[in-house]
């Protein structure tokens, strides 16, 4: 069964009840989704939609490796893909979309996501926020997901309808956040990005998500930022594998250019956009006095840096959601459902109640 206000839909069960209840709730949302996603591919490519749909799933191991990874997950896809009245293969490769980013042309920087990690302090819970920043056409599908799946495993996700989840709290205290790093080697066989961020968040603390990051193949680069009650860690991944990239202080900040991997894309550049540095930059110099939530959302709705993204004159890019979440006794998380500088903040209940 799913519930939805203001796109908040509710997920019980195994992965294909999980999934079902996303399709059938949001349905609308994933429909108009797909009409602007086909129109962006046609007009960028030049070709039809689903001769990128094709390749992303039946020229690359990606179904292979979520099969053996994250097998709940993939069946999560097929359930969104039966509730929402869609074929499998067009909400799975909906689902790689940062696969479909270096899949479908030549890789190129993106400009995608600021990040903030705030480890605990007397008086005070361990912090994670983002800004989950993406190309304009998502813009109109937020959505959040609760989910339970009645064996401990449940969280909450800040998402795009029809996909299984950007970044989120766990019921378990666990946060996971991600910024795109293109510029890093990728790979066909890897475990796609979606999906590494949802078992990361099922592996519950910061050492077991380090442990599945550092066991899995990725298919594409990116940084995950992990965060409990007890310590924040962050991982840069590529097709070599996985290399902390904080210096194990407690406190820092990413964007989308690397600070520590080395595996290195040879046909792009290494350092990326600048609009990455002058983020980061940004972001380091306030988040020494981040010490609350209330902080995280003045710092995320930034629009001199601008660390709060809107459209303009070639860069269609949104600030498309942010999240941020105390990760303490009981996990707390707010999620603003569009840019946080003109979007109501609302309180997301991690942990569903039994009924």
């Amino acid at each position: 069964m799913a519930v939805t206000s203001h796109a908040i839909v509710e997920c019980r069960g195994d992965g294909r009840e999980r999934g079902r209840a996303h399709g059938e709730a949001l349905r609308e949302r994933i429909g108009g989704l797909l009409e602007r996603w086909d129109a962006g591919v046609a007009g960028r490519l030049g070709r039809p939609p689903q001769t990128l749909v094709s390749g992303l799933v039946e020229t690359t191991g990606f179904v292979a490796a979520i099969e053996r990874h994250t097998p709940d997950l993939l069946d999560e896809v097929r359930g969104i893909a039966e509730g929402a009245g869609v074929a499998f293969d067009r909400i799975l490769a909906l689902n790689l979309m940062d696969e479909e980013w270096w899949f479908s042309a030549p890789a190129e920087p993106r400009d995608a996501c600021t990040l903030i990690a705030v480890g605990p302090a007397a008086g005070r819970p361990t912090l994670l926020a983002q800004n989950m920043d993406l190309p304009e056409v998502m813009d109109g599908a937020q959505a959040l997901l609760r989910y339970d799946d009645g064996t401990g495993d449940g969280g909450a996700v800040l998402t795009a309808a029809g996909m299984i989840g950007l970044t989120g709290v766990s019921s378990a205290g666990l946060g996971v956040g991600v910024n795109t790093l293109a510029m890093l080697n990728h790979s066909r066989d890897g475990l796609p990005v979606a999906f590494v961020m949802r078992g990361a968040l099922a592996a519950g603390s910061v050492a077991g998500a380090a442990e599945f990051l550092a066991r899995v193949p990725h298919a594409s680069g990116q940084h995950y930022a992990l965060a409990d009650p007890t310590a924040v860690a962050g991982y840069e991944c590529s097709a070599a594998g996985a290399v902390r990239s904080d210096d194990g202080g407690g406190r820092f900040c990413h964007t989308n250019h690397p600070l520590r991997s080395g595996d290195l894309d040879p046909f792009m550049a290494p350092e990326g956009r600048e609009d990455s540095r002058v983020r980061l930059a940004a972001v380091e110099s306030v988040a020494g006095g981040v010490a609350v939530g209330a902080d995280c959302e003045r710092a995320l709705a930034d629009r001199e840096a601008p660390l709060c993204v809107i459209p303009e004159p070639g860069r269609p890019w949104i600030t498309f959601g942010s999240i941020w979440a105390e990760l303490g006794d009981v996990p707390r998380a707010r999620v603003a459902l569009g840019p946080p500088d003109r979007t109501p903040w609302v309180d997301v209940p991690v942990k569903m109640i039994d009924r």
